[in-house]
């Protein structure tokens, strides 16, 4: 079995099931604008919620430790740049969660999913059922 990725691992001995919800925000605001500033990022989110500073530079602090964004401090105002591909972490959470939750049952993860479906565009779930093909043609 391949080792968890660091920013994977839990550290407090719980299973992990995914990344906090704030974690989450602070990554998509940074894969959005793929180089930015905790100013850049407080400001972004401070539009949504009511937030902190320097709650935004400990969870950036925080997801450099767990090698999920890089820091730049050749300026005076560190620079982050995402340091995994968002669809990357996507599907390793997913599988993490399908690992733990579901005890490794594909079927039931996809069963799932595919119960979200409400929300898709008719398109989007003609390329759905194009990957399935693809991926299950044998």
């Amino acid at each position: 079995m391949e080792a968890k990725p660091q920013w994977l691992r839990s550290t407090k001995g719980a299973p992990f099931t995914g990344i906090g919800s704030l974690e989450a925000d602070i990554l998509a605001v940074v894969w959005e604008k793929e180089q930015t500033t905790v100013r850049a990022v407080y400001e972004t989110l401070r539009e949504r919620r009511t937030i902190a500073y320097t709650t935004v530079m400990t969870v950036m602090n925080n997801l450099v430790k767990k090698h999920l964004l890089e820091q730049d401090k050749t300026s005076i105002a560190y620079v982050y740049r995402p340091a995994i591909p968002g669809r990357e972490v996507a599907q390793t959470v997913l599988e993490s969660v399908v690992h733990k939750l579901i005890d490794d049952r594909t079927e039931t993860a996809v069963s799932m999913l595919l119960g979200l479906d409400n929300d898709l565009t008719p398109e989007q779930l003609d390329e759905l059922r194009s990957l399935a093909r693809e991926r299950f043609a044998a």
